[in-house]
C-alpha cells in the first residue's frame, strides 16, 4: 500500500495560498486601522478645540457684560485661542462673542481637508447702580 491522502505538493500549495491571504489581509488592514486611528484622533481634536472656544468666548462675553475693556478682552480673548477669529457685537442690553477655528486633518496629504468650529456666548449687561 501506498501514501494515503492528498498529495504532498497540494498541502504545501494550499498552505502557501493561506500564507498569501494573511499577508494580503494584514496589508489591507493595517492601513485601515491607522485611518481609524487618525480620525479618532482628529475627533477629538475637534471637541477639544470646540470645548476650549465655548470656554473663552462664555469668559470673554461675561467680561465685556460686566464693564471690562473691550480691548484688553479682545488681546486676552486671542491669547487663549490664537487661531480662532474673534468677533464682538455690542448692544445696550448684550454682548455677543463668537469665535471661529478651523481644524484640519492631522496628516499632510490631506491639508485641504477639515472641519469649522463655531462656538458664541451671548451675556446680558450687567448694570451696577448702587
Amino acid at each position: 500500500m501506498g501514501h494515503v491522502g492528498p498529495p504532498h505538493h497540494t498541502i504545501r500549495s494550499s498552505l502557501l495560498r493561506e500564507r498569501g491571504s494573511v499577508l494580503l489581509e494584514t496589508a489591507i488592514a493595517i492601513p485601515m486601522l491607522f485611518g481609524i486611528a487618525m480620525s479618532l484622533i482628529w475627533s477629538l481634536g475637534v471637541a477639544t478645540t470646540a470645548l476650549s472656544l465655548g470656554d473663552v468666548a462664555r469668559e470673554s462675553a461675561r467680561a465685556i457684560a460686566r464693564g471690562e475693556n473691550v480691548e484688553v478682552i479682545a488681546r486676552k480673548t486671542n491669547e487663549q485661542a490664537p487661531k480662532a477669529q474673534i468677533n464682538i457685537n455690542q448692544s445696550a442690553e448684550s454682548v455677543l462673542v463668537e469665535l471661529t477655528q478651523y481644524v484640519s486633518l492631522p496628516m499632510p496629504m490631506l491639508d485641504g481637508l477639515g472641519f469649522t468650529v463655531h462656538r458664541s456666548a451671548l451675556a446680558a449687561r450687567e448694570n451696577f447702580s448702587w
